[in-house]
């Protein structure tokens, strides 16, 4: 198998890189003009001289390398890459901030990759530039910056587009790749005006409404305030709730969307089982507000927005899970681990897998009883899967538990509480962003680069960073390239 396996071209992978780091150039730029308004001008100098920095290495990356079709291996190692590039170049700013280093580090990557843990303890003894900055990241990299690139460097028609493949659904790429990415940056960007707006028009102020708003379609969770959404009135938790759950969504359904209405909704299987997910856990919590934890959550209200911010891993929350009894952690768990829909802005496992594997499951028992010669296709919401395709699924389940499992083993074996440390993990390796309380600055630091970890790989997912981690991928001979 490695002496088949095919290097990644190192000039490739720099030029494609080089146009996800003009584009990461460019978003820094964003924040100065708010930064100025603000007063705080050590922000804004930050914010544009890296912001050029990063752009300008990408600008010169991209002349002294050539663009080629890129590879699917390559491609993938893109996308993980960039993650790393944006937490090294955010870092900074967040030292900036008021943050130790590896705290910076852990902010960064929490930020791009819609994490939404924190090792902030108080949002007002920071920059507040700094909580837009992170706000914003969350934007970038719960739409991708893949599909931002595509959508505002790259000319149609450029091999650049089958970048797009690493993040959508798979069977989903329209002819132009290029208009399907602008078609998708542009609802996202309406969708994230629309809930800015709406959370204006019910009396959260404007520096509050950006930040949430950005946080919110992104699934990012990133609060202005200490206590998350706790302090929130009733009307703007309202607008968040539906907005978490198009966060949630195929970003493939807002092409259908527009053009099917909601039939494009009733007949996709993934949000149906999204949303009877999140109507499961809003049950189950009203039931512990209600008797088990009557004095963590305040009835309806609080089962209401926890179940949904759970099922889609947004990681808002109006309650404080260290405050939680050990059953409502275990049952936060499933949700956390499960995630949105394949091709959204959350992570975790992803309900598409699921139906991957009960499909697996149904199959496996019946073929039991059918006749030796039956051919039985492998279909999955209305799509034949060829084995590979299973497999890829079976290896990425198999992947995200024995990191999660590993992962939960460190913080055991260092003395913390087994189910506090198995929610924590989960909510880093599935980007949800709630805490009990691990995630702290009196963390060890070995530990918080043990959950930046986390974060990246959930972000990217398993095989892509086992890809761009794995030496032969970088050091094979040319030669066996192929």
């Amino acid at each position: 198998m490695r002496v088949l396996l095919r290097p990644v071209r190192h000039g490739v992978v720099l030029n494609y890189l080089a146009q996800l780091m003009m584009l990461l150039g460019a978003g820094l730029l964003v924040p100065v003009p708010a930064a100025l308004l603000l007063a705080e001008w050590w922000m804004a100098l930050a914010h544009l001289g890296l912001g050029a920095a990063v752009a300008g290495l990408g600008w010169v990356l991209r002349r002294i390398t050539v663009e080629s079709a890129i590879r699917p291996a390559e491609a993938l190692v893109v996308g993980s890459i960039i993650y790393l590039v944006t937490t090294l170049t955010l870092s900074p700013i967040m030292r900036l901030g008021g943050l130790p280093w590896d705290d910076a580090i852990f902010e960064s990557m929490s930020s791009c990759t819609t994490t939404g843990l924190s090792m902030i303890a108080d949002t007002s003894q920071v920059p507040r530039t700094l909580l837009f900055t992170r706000a914003l990241m969350q934007w970038y990299g719960g739409l991708g910056f893949v599909i931002l690139t595509l959508a505002v460097l790259v000319p149609p028609g450029s091999s650049a587009s089958r970048l797009l493949t690493t993040q959508m659904e798979k069977g989903e790429i329209v002819p132009s790749a290029v208009a399907a990415a602008r078609s998708l940056a542009a609802l996202y960007a309406a969708y994230t005006l629309a809930t800015i707006l709406l959370l204006l028009l019910t009396g959260m102020g404007l520096f509050d409404s950006v930040c949430h708003g950005l946080a919110t379609v992104s699934t990012g969770g990133f609060s202005t305030h200490n206590a998350s959404v706790a302090s929130t009135w009733l009307p703007s938790l309202l607008v968040l709730i539906p907005f978490m759950l198009i966060g949630a969504w195929p970003l493939t359904i807002y092409r259908r969307w527009r053009s099917e209405g909601l039939k494009a909704l009733r007949n996709d299987r993934q949000v149906r089982v999204l949303t009877a997910l999140a109507l499961v856990w809003v049950a189950a919590f009203a039931v512990m507000f209600a008797t088990t934890d009557r004095s963590a959550g305040k009835g309806l209200g609080d089962a209401l927005f926890l179940g949904v911010s759970v099922q889609t891993g947004t990681g808002f929350t109006t309650v404080a899970p260290k405050a939680l009894s050990p059953l409502a952690k275990l049952v936060m768990l499933a949700p956390m681990n499960i995630g949105g829909a394949l091709g959204s802005t959350a992570g975790a496992i992803k309900i598409y897998r699921l139906l991957v594997l009960a499909a697996l499951l149904r199959m496996t028992i019946f073929r039991v009883a059918l006749r030796p010669n039956v051919v039985k296709p492998f279909l999955v919401e209305g799509r034949s899967l060829g084995r590979d395709e299973v497999e890829t699924v079976a290896a990425f389940v198999i992947g995200y538990v024995a990191l999660l499992g590993l992962s939960t083993a460190c913080f055991v074996a260092s003395g913390y509480d087994p189910l506090n440390s198995l929610f924590e993990c989960s909510s880093a390796l599935g980007a949800s962003g709630f805490t009990v309380g691990l995630t702290s600055r009196r963390l060890a630091t070995w530990h918080k680069m043990l959950l930046t970890l986390n974060m990246w790989v959930g972000r990217i997912e398993i095989i892509p960073a086992a890809l761009a981690l794995y030496p032969p991928i970088w050091l094979g001979r040319r030669r066996n390239a192929g």
